[in-house]
């Protein structure tokens, strides 16, 4: 459809500069196209353009005109408020206040497509963070979350949320289309967020007019810029591990969710290639349990372990992958619902509408999954493991080779 789009757009808009300018001409003076007349219609659109434009520049907040705002809004309802009318923002910088529960990273992607540093030539983009007491990325470096601001207030969960799961954005890092930013732009197929660094003055306090002209023609979009452009985190690395990674974590537990028909796990390899050039971190994973067996669609195993060989030092860690697969044991609501559709596990994620049985047949998977890896076989018999490094050992010592 969007190809589709690119092609009659173009079309359409020169039909449009046509009409405009034989609104001016007057009848009988077709054969006089010098005639200043002849060009009204163009003159009442550039004035048009001009009022419009201007005050787009000085009040325009195109953070709160895309589907940004709508989008934040539903994920606050569904999963922060508390009720239909405590629509109160929660600022990221006050969640957690006792600290007992885990230091979140939300991960995003700072889309860059102006940028000259040699390590994004082909990525175009980086990883951006938000966390409760820090908010920035390696290339333009970080403040404290309470000097960040969207839209004039502190930066709350439900922005750095719905950020996070921006997917339908102009840019979209890796998988930006060039030839169909503009078009992506000006139809504000927009869920991403403008958010301006806190060391860069701006007269403006709200992106206004001049971003999205930025976005659209992908000018002045570096790391250097006063005002940030962020999109979904799948965009550059859709595990959610490479910061991990870069705090060194040694036991580390990763959820694969996305849409895998063909088995090609291309989130888990993509963050092995990251690893492997940013960090020197070596990840070898063996994934023939996970990959299914043709004649039947079913998979050995549901999960895999594998080290991670830190540079720095001799310690190595374990990652724990799990990945939506079906083995054959599963519930009969499971097999039912595999059996009336065939993609399950792995339908497309444009489906954003899950019905109740659908949703309730991911649920019960989900709980498989996870479950499997505290089965007693692979804990030595314990119901419960004392602690999580004690877990990972557990299954290192039943699921790796010496």
């Amino acid at each position: 459809l969007l190809g589709v789009a690119g092609a009659l757009i173009p079309f359409l808009a020169l039909w449009l500069f046509y009409f405009c300018r034989r609104i001016g001409a007057m009848p009988g003076d077709a054969s006089a196209p010098w005639d200043p007349a002849y060009y009204g219609g163009i003159g009442l659109l550039v004035l048009a353009a001009g009022i419009l434009g201007a005050v787009a520049l000085f009040v325009l907040n195109i953070n709160l005109t895309a589907p940004h705002r709508i989008y934040r809004d539903r994920l606050a309802r569904t999963f922060i408020h508390t009720s239909r009318r405590d629509r109160t923002p929660v600022a990221l910088h006050t969640v957690n206040p006792t600290g007992t529960a885990p230091y979140h990273l939300i991960n995003t992607t700072l889309n860059l497509p102006s940028s000259e540093l040699p390590s994004l030539r082909d990525r175009k983009c980086a990883f951006f963070l938000f966390s409760k007491h820090w908010i920035g990325a390696a290339t333009t470096g970080y403040h404290p979350t309470e000097q960040w601001k969207t839209n004039g207030e502190p930066v709350d969960l439900a922005t750095a949320m719905a950020t996070s799961g921006a997917a339908a954005s102009s840019y979209m890092g890796l998988a930006s289309m060039p030839t169909l930013t503009a078009l992506l732009t000006f139809l504000n197929v927009r869920l991403g967020l403008w958010i301006r660094q806190p060391d860069q003055a701006c007269a403006f306090a709200a992106p206004g007019f001049t971003c999205l002209l930025r976005e659209m023609l992908g000018v002045g979009m570096d790391e250097t810029s006063r005002w940030l452009n962020l999109s979904d985190g799948g965009h550059i690395e859709n595990l959610a591990v490479y910061e991990l990674l870069r705090r060194r974590c040694k036991f580390i537990v990763c959820v694969d969710g996305e849409a895998d028909p063909a088995f090609q796990f291309q989130g888990l390899l993509t963050l092995v290639r990251h690893a492997q050039i940013d960090y020197g971190i070596e990840i070898s994973p063996n994934l023939s349990e996970l990959r299914p067996n043709p004649p039947t669609g079913l998979s050995s195993a549901h999960s895999m372990l594998c080290r991670i060989k830190y540079p720095e030092s001799d310690v190595v860690g374990l990652l724990l992958y799990l990945k939506l697969s079906v083995t054959g044991n599963e519930s009969e609501l499971i097999s039912r619902y595999r059996a009336l559709h065939p993609d399950f596990p792995h339908q497309s994620t444009a489906d954003q509408f899950f019905d109740e049985e659908q949703f309730e047949a991911y649920r019960q998977l989900g709980v498989h999954v996870a479950e499997s890896m505290c089965s007693r076989a692979l804990t030595n018999g314990a119901t419960r493991p004392t602690s999580i490094a004690a877990w990972f050992r557990q299954l290192a010592g039943n699921l790796l080779m010496p």
